[in-house]
């Protein structure tokens, strides 16, 4: 009878355990169905932007030669993971964004002029490509590195035909936006929707947003000013013109342009320094195109006839980065660094 009891209990424990068993199993296995579910549907999300259509920020432009181009929709099956960029300045929004996968960049031999900031980590090296100068395009090392997709500006738009024989996803970057600080907010954005780094992008933008209202704040407090570029011991002025390079340092960061009768041009006029003394700004902000050291280029500008003007009397004479303002503006990062020029040394 003992025997009996015994056996049924042990039976009944045998039974129980069993059951426990499975529910568990089967607990498990709902989890694991769910985790899975949950990995795909990210999965889904992350590629859902894709296949994606992107357009250049410029419908088309006018070559050097007098060639009209016209900047393709290009359609991407999935995120690019092989990039080349020509433009310095998208190259600096995408590492800023964090986007990897850079495989080419415009070195020049080790002798562009890439932004300190990036210059080493994307030294020419056996993952990153030196695909020729802003200017001359080495093709058969941006074949050799098998790009994903290229983004160009406006020294490149004369190879674009060439560079899409290479790949069809060739992207203009350059923005005909005629608010300056809108048109690099264009090239974050599209950079951050090819690459999904959207919440990046607006704490950049924001970043941004908030040296530009403090330089605006600062250039209230002056009656006027002058941006000029050296150049080999000449140098030109700019004034806020439609055709004028330099224009958004009036038009977006706020000074008074102290003359509006500057000829046009991209590289300003020969704007002599009897013309600077003759319109006598209160502020010169001056471009180093020659990428020198400040001190080596003071002994041209500061001479006899700048030493009249009441910028080098109040002490307003600033240098800026030629890197930053001629080769690789509208990267967000470099147009931080030329806003804090601004504010640190216009005290």
């Amino acid at each position: 009878m003992k025997k009996w009891r015994f056996l049924t209990a042990t039976a009944a424990l045998t039974l129980m355990l069993a059951a426990c068993g499975a529910e568990e199993e089967e607990t498990t296995t709902a989890e694991e169905t769910e985790e899975t579910a949950a990995t795909e549907t990210e999965a889904t999300e992350e590629n859902s932007a894709f296949p994606l259509t992107v357009k250049s920020l410029t419908p088309g432009r006018e070559t050097e030669d007098g060639a009209s181009l016209v900047f393709e929709d290009v359609v991407l099956e999935e995120e690019p993971k092989r990039i080349i960029s020509f433009d310095y300045g998208f190259l600096d929004t995408l590492d800023a964004l964090g986007v990897e996968g850079i495989v080419g960049v415009a070195a020049n031999g080790g002798s562009g002029n890439i932004p300190a900031h990036l210059k080493d980590k994307y030294a020419p090296s056996d993952a990153i490509a030196d695909v020729g100068s802003l200017k001359e395009i080495n093709f058969e090392a941006v074949a050799a590195a098998e790009p994903d997709i290229i983004f160009i500006s406006g020294r490149q738009s004369t190879f674009y035909e060439e560079l899409k024989e290479i790949t069809p996803n060739v992207v203009f970057i350059g923005s005909d936006n005629e608010k300056y600080f809108e048109g690099v907010y264009e090239t974050v954005d599209l950079a951050a929707e090819i690459f999904g780094k959207q919440e990046k992008a607006e704490e950049l933008k924001a970043g941004l947003q908030a040296k530009v209202d403090a330089v605006n704040e600062k250039a209230k407090g002056y009656e006027n000013a002058l941006i000029a570029m050296y150049n080999d011991k000449k140098i030109s002025g700019f004034d806020n013109g439609p055709e004028s390079r330099f224009a958004y340092a009036y038009n977006d960061f706020g000074f008074t342009p102290v003359t509006e009768d500057i000829e046009a041009s991209s590289h300003g006029s020969d704007f002599s320094y009897e013309s600077i003394l003759s319109v006598d700004p209160e502020v010169l902000l001056v471009v180093d195109r020659t990428v020198s050291d400040v001190e080596a280029i003071k002994a041209d500008i500061e001479n006899d006839i700048i030493k009249q003007t009441r910028a080098y009397k109040e002490g307003k004479i600033v240098y800026l980065d030629g890197v930053n303002w001629y080769f690789s503006a509208n990267g967000v990062t470099t147009e931080t660094a030329k806003l804090d020029e601004i504010l640190n040394e216009l005290k």
